[in-house]
Protein backbone atom coordinates (compact mmCIF):
# COMPACT_ATOMS: atom_id res chain seq x y z
CA UNK A 1 0.00 0.00 0.00
CA UNK A 2 1.63 3.39 -1.28
CA UNK A 3 1.13 6.55 0.76
CA UNK A 4 -1.35 7.63 -1.63
CA UNK A 5 -3.94 5.38 -1.21
CA UNK A 6 -3.73 5.46 2.77
CA UNK A 7 -4.39 9.14 2.53
CA UNK A 8 -8.03 7.97 0.95
CA UNK A 9 -11.41 8.51 3.04
CA UNK A 10 -12.40 5.08 3.92
CA UNK A 11 -15.11 4.78 1.75
CA UNK A 12 -12.51 5.04 -1.19
CA UNK A 13 -10.56 1.97 -0.17
CA UNK A 14 -10.95 -0.68 -2.43
CA UNK A 15 -10.26 -3.69 -0.32
CA UNK A 16 -13.48 -2.32 2.68
CA UNK A 17 -15.54 -2.86 -0.40
CA UNK A 18 -14.04 -6.43 -1.69
CA UNK A 19 -14.51 -7.67 1.83
CA UNK A 20 -18.02 -5.89 2.51
CA UNK A 21 -19.42 -7.48 -0.65
CA UNK A 22 -20.60 -10.86 1.08
CA UNK A 23 -21.99 -9.57 3.62
CA UNK A 24 -24.02 -6.99 1.42
CA UNK A 25 -25.21 -9.59 -1.61
CA UNK A 26 -26.19 -11.79 1.72
CA UNK A 27 -28.04 -9.53 2.80
CA UNK A 28 -29.67 -8.40 -0.05
CA UNK A 29 -30.42 -12.36 -1.75
CA UNK A 30 -31.96 -13.10 1.83
CA UNK A 31 -34.06 -10.34 1.92
CA UNK A 32 -35.58 -11.53 -1.41
CA UNK A 33 -35.69 -14.90 -0.30
CA UNK A 34 -37.95 -13.78 2.63
CA UNK A 35 -40.03 -11.68 0.23
CA UNK A 36 -40.92 -14.84 -2.11
CA UNK A 37 -41.75 -17.09 1.17
CA UNK A 38 -43.99 -14.81 2.39
CA UNK A 39 -45.67 -13.86 -0.76
CA UNK A 40 -45.60 -16.86 -2.27
CA UNK A 41 -47.89 -19.36 -1.62
CA UNK A 42 -47.62 -23.23 -1.72
CA UNK A 43 -50.46 -24.89 -2.66
CA UNK A 44 -49.46 -28.64 -2.55
CA UNK A 45 -49.58 -28.34 1.03
CA UNK A 46 -52.25 -28.87 3.01
CA UNK A 47 -53.55 -27.36 6.37
CA UNK A 48 -55.82 -30.42 7.32
CA UNK A 49 -53.56 -32.92 6.57
CA UNK A 50 -55.08 -35.30 8.86
CA UNK A 51 -58.80 -34.75 7.72
CA UNK A 52 -57.09 -35.51 4.37
CA UNK A 53 -55.82 -38.94 5.67
CA UNK A 54 -58.69 -39.69 6.76
CA UNK A 55 -60.84 -39.32 3.75
CA UNK A 56 -58.60 -41.76 2.01
CA UNK A 57 -60.66 -44.77 2.82
CA UNK A 58 -63.99 -43.01 1.29
CA UNK A 59 -62.16 -42.73 -1.71
CA UNK A 60 -60.76 -46.08 -1.69
CA UNK A 61 -64.83 -47.26 -1.50
CA UNK A 62 -65.43 -44.87 -4.45
CA UNK A 63 -63.21 -46.56 -6.74
CA UNK A 64 -63.90 -50.04 -6.30
CA UNK A 65 -67.41 -49.12 -6.61
CA UNK A 66 -66.81 -47.56 -10.00
CA UNK A 67 -64.87 -51.03 -11.00
CA UNK A 68 -67.87 -53.13 -9.19
CA UNK A 69 -70.12 -51.11 -11.69
CA UNK A 70 -68.20 -51.82 -14.99
CA UNK A 71 -67.68 -48.52 -15.87
CA UNK A 72 -65.74 -47.33 -18.90
CA UNK A 73 -66.81 -44.04 -20.03
CA UNK A 74 -65.38 -42.13 -22.88
CA UNK A 75 -64.00 -38.96 -22.12
CA UNK A 76 -63.03 -36.25 -24.74
CA UNK A 77 -61.95 -32.79 -23.99
CA UNK A 78 -61.90 -30.30 -27.43
CA UNK A 79 -59.24 -27.67 -27.96
CA UNK A 80 -62.35 -25.03 -27.92
CA UNK A 81 -63.13 -26.00 -24.38
CA UNK A 82 -66.29 -28.65 -24.51
CA UNK A 83 -65.82 -32.12 -22.69
CA UNK A 84 -68.38 -34.78 -22.95
CA UNK A 85 -68.33 -38.41 -21.45
CA UNK A 86 -70.27 -41.04 -22.88
CA UNK A 87 -70.86 -44.39 -20.77
CA UNK A 88 -70.93 -47.14 -23.06
CA UNK A 89 -71.06 -49.87 -21.04
CA UNK A 90 -71.56 -50.77 -17.56
CA UNK A 91 -74.70 -50.86 -14.81
CA UNK A 92 -75.08 -47.05 -14.43
CA UNK A 93 -78.00 -45.78 -13.26
CA UNK A 94 -79.50 -42.63 -14.74
CA UNK A 95 -77.57 -39.42 -13.50
CA UNK A 96 -79.01 -36.05 -13.02
CA UNK A 97 -75.32 -34.94 -13.93
CA UNK A 98 -71.99 -36.03 -13.25
CA UNK A 99 -68.85 -34.09 -12.09
CA UNK A 100 -65.62 -33.76 -13.93
CA UNK A 101 -62.54 -32.00 -12.11
CA UNK A 102 -59.74 -31.46 -14.03
CA UNK A 103 -56.72 -31.53 -11.50
CA UNK A 104 -53.34 -29.83 -12.46
CA UNK A 105 -50.76 -31.74 -10.88
CA UNK A 106 -48.84 -28.80 -9.29
CA UNK A 107 -50.54 -25.95 -9.11
CA UNK A 108 -54.36 -25.74 -7.59
CA UNK A 109 -55.21 -22.45 -9.51
CA UNK A 110 -55.60 -24.05 -12.54
CA UNK A 111 -57.87 -26.86 -11.76
CA UNK A 112 -61.23 -26.96 -13.47
CA UNK A 113 -64.46 -28.27 -11.82
CA UNK A 114 -67.59 -28.50 -14.23
CA UNK A 115 -70.74 -30.26 -13.89
CA UNK A 116 -71.80 -32.62 -16.94
CA UNK A 117 -75.27 -32.14 -17.80
CA UNK A 118 -76.98 -35.30 -19.58
CA UNK A 119 -77.57 -35.23 -23.36
CA UNK A 120 -78.44 -37.61 -25.85
CA UNK A 121 -75.43 -38.95 -25.96
CA UNK A 122 -74.13 -38.61 -22.81
CA UNK A 123 -73.22 -35.76 -20.58
CA UNK A 124 -71.48 -32.38 -21.55
CA UNK A 125 -70.58 -28.84 -20.52
CA UNK A 126 -68.43 -26.00 -21.54
CA UNK A 127 -64.47 -25.81 -19.97
CA UNK A 128 -64.24 -22.19 -19.09
CA UNK A 129 -60.56 -21.97 -19.38
CA UNK A 130 -58.23 -22.81 -22.16
CA UNK A 131 -55.92 -26.35 -20.81
CA UNK A 132 -53.21 -28.32 -22.30
CA UNK A 133 -50.61 -30.43 -20.84
CA UNK A 134 -50.62 -32.49 -18.10
CA UNK A 135 -53.93 -33.38 -15.55
CA UNK A 136 -55.23 -35.63 -13.45
CA UNK A 137 -59.28 -36.34 -14.45
CA UNK A 138 -61.64 -37.03 -11.51
CA UNK A 139 -65.46 -38.27 -12.46
CA UNK A 140 -67.75 -38.58 -9.86
CA UNK A 141 -71.84 -39.20 -9.91
CA UNK A 142 -73.79 -36.70 -8.91
CA UNK A 143 -73.61 -38.23 -5.32
CA UNK A 144 -70.22 -38.75 -4.88
CA UNK A 145 -70.76 -42.37 -4.65
CA UNK A 146 -68.13 -43.53 -7.18
CA UNK A 147 -65.11 -42.10 -8.74
CA UNK A 148 -62.41 -42.41 -11.82
CA UNK A 149 -59.48 -41.17 -11.41
CA UNK A 150 -56.44 -41.50 -14.30
CA UNK A 151 -53.84 -38.71 -15.38
CA UNK A 152 -54.02 -37.39 -18.96
CA UNK A 153 -52.96 -34.70 -21.38
CA UNK A 154 -54.51 -32.43 -23.06
CA UNK A 155 -56.26 -31.75 -25.96
CA UNK A 156 -57.94 -35.18 -25.88
CA UNK A 157 -59.77 -36.85 -28.69
CA UNK A 158 -61.19 -39.83 -26.89
CA UNK A 159 -60.12 -41.62 -24.03
CA UNK A 160 -61.29 -44.85 -22.35
CA UNK A 161 -61.50 -44.22 -18.59
CA UNK A 162 -61.31 -47.09 -16.15
CA UNK A 163 -60.03 -49.40 -18.60
CA UNK A 164 -59.36 -53.16 -16.83
CA UNK A 165 -55.89 -53.84 -16.50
Amino acid sequence: MNQNESSLPWYRQRWLWFVLSVPICSVILSSIMVYVAVVGKDSLVSDNYYKHGMEINQTIEQDQLARELSLTPSLTISADGLASVTFSSGKLTAQPFVTLNILHPTVADKDVKVKLLPTETGYMADIPSELSGRRYVDLYAFDRSWRIREEIYLPLESHILNRPN
